[in-house]
Formats: structure tokens, sequence, C-alpha cells
């Protein structure tokens, strides 16, 4: 065993068992681990981080900035709280519901039955096949 109350300085340190430090551990150079690194209270980085394999957070995520991934997957509800912009196509696997107005700036093709409360329309209407109105049309 070595134990050492002051400062002590080496060229290089080989250790072939646990290294316990008492204090705060500082590195000048890069730091290579060859396992797991586990840490036990908060931990700050200074400058980015990268991960290239798999990372699993398992409690709440909050990004103070701009947030970007090349896909996202949630298996729970996902809650937007400003607004959400799409830029390419959109599929939804099941209904979708729409509690305030909604604005397509372009064409809408409904492909099959559209059940609609009020319809107003300020251009033309078209309708390529039967239309059914149970009130004034």
């Amino acid at each position: 065993a070595l134990t050492v109350d002051g400062a002590a300085r080496a060229a290089s340190l080989d250790a072939s068992g646990d290294v316990l430090a008492g204090g705060s551990l500082s590195v000048r150079g890069a730091a290579s681990l060859d396992d797991a690194l586990r840490v036990r209270g908060a931990a700050v980085f200074g400058s980015g981080v990268e991960v290239s394999g798999g990372a699993r957070v398992a409690q709440a995520l909050t990004v103070g900035g701009a947030a970007r991934a090349a896909s996202l997957e949630a298996s729970g509800d996902v809650l937007a709280g400003g607004s959400l912009s799409v830029r390419g196509a959109t599929r939804f696997g099941s209904g979708i519901d729409v509690s305030e107005s909604a604005h397509v700036g372009h064409n809408l093709t409904v492909d099959g039955a559209a059940r609609v409360g009020s319809l107003e329309a300020s251009g033309d209407v078209s309708a390529g096949g039967e239309m059914r109105a149970s009130g004034e049309l």
C-alpha cells in the first residue's frame, strides 16, 4: 500500500488494483477508461458531450436550447409547449384530434368519408362525385 499525505507528482501511474482518492481528482490531459464510468453525484461538462453508443435516461430530460435528432420515437405521450413544425410528410397511425382551428395553406385531400359540423368556403367548392346535404345547399 502507498499512502501519501501531501502533494505527490508522478510522470505516470500504473495501478493494478483499486485507487481511492479522498479529495478531488484533476486530470490535465485526456482520460481514457476501458470500462464503465459511474458518477454518484451531478456531472458537469464544460464543453460538448459525444455518445457513440445508445444512451438511456431514466428520468425526465430537459433541454435548454434547440435539440436535433435524426429520428425520434416515443412510447408514451409527447407534449409540445409551443408550436410544432414538421418539414416532411406526416403520417398518423390512428386518429387525429384538433381542439382549435386548423389552417391548411394549400390543397386538402380526403380519401375517405369526411364529417364536418359546419363548412364555410370563401372560394369555389367542387365535388368529383355525389354531394349530399341534410339541410339547404
